[in-house]
């Protein structure tokens, strides 16, 4: 399978030097992610995509995004300064990928329901309007209060839908990249463009609403 992943220099520089890239807790933003990401370390485990060398968190990468393999470069109108100007396209086993659906994820970082249908996620809203902030303060391991922890349960279950690939961009998790699988590496250079994101500030300010896209794709 054709993968592509954005990644910093020193990144580079680690597989360059060892053959072989795993993710680096350093590098990575464990207050906002975690809980998501040891949740999806779990479901790689039991979908029996072990890891290889002890690693603990996966590597993200893209497989499908509309048209093209990966996100497509994006005008910088905030002059945003990237970490990861490094594009790496690589080649791994379909039984060593976990593919997942990009805008379905946008749930979970915000503590919600995957939900089955758009009445189902109406009536979460309505149902949890008073816990919505708590939930998000819950995934990113903010103050949420006990009373989120005992109904987050039910919550997370509804996750595994983001293995149903019901939109047009999906995501990609793996535990390794191999310098035997890298088939291409490109700097970015260019400070006017964004590489490798789907959520980059509008010329108004605004980001996308992956949830709202999302939705349009269910009955």
């Amino acid at each position: 399978m054709k993968l592509i992943t954005f990644q910093t220099k020193e990144a580079l520089s680690a597989l360059q030097k060892t053959g072989i890239l795993i993710a680096d807790t350093s590098y990575m933003d464990m207050k906002k992610s975690a809980v998501p990401y040891a949740w999806i370390a779990r479901e790689m485990n039991k979908k029996k995509i072990y890891p290889q060398k002890g690693e603990q968190y996966p590597i993200w990468a893209w497989a499908k995004c509309g048209g093209f393999s990966a996100p497509r470069k994006r005008k910088n109108y905030f002059d945003v300064q990237q970490k990861k100007l490094i594009k790496i396209t690589f080649e791994k086993p379909n039984d060593e990928v976990l593919l997942s659906d990009y805008m379905a994820y946008s749930f979970i970082l915000s503590g919600h329901i995957v939900p089955k249908t758009k009445e189902e996620y109406q009536q979460f809203l309505q149902k949890m309007n008073h816990y919505l902030p708590a939930l998000k303060g819950f995934v990113r391991q903010e103050e949420s209060g006990q009373s989120v922890a005992k109904i987050f349960p039910a919550i997370e279950k509804t996750w595994g839908r983001i293995f149903n690939l019901k939109s047009n961009v999906w995501q990609a998790c793996v535990w390794n990249i191999k310098m035997s699988e890298v088939r291409k590496i490109e700097v970015l250079n260019d400070p006017k463009s964004l590489f490798g994101t789907m959520n980059p500030k509008r010329k108004d300010g605004t980001r996308p609403n992956w949830k709202k896209t999302y939705l349009k794709f269910l009955k």
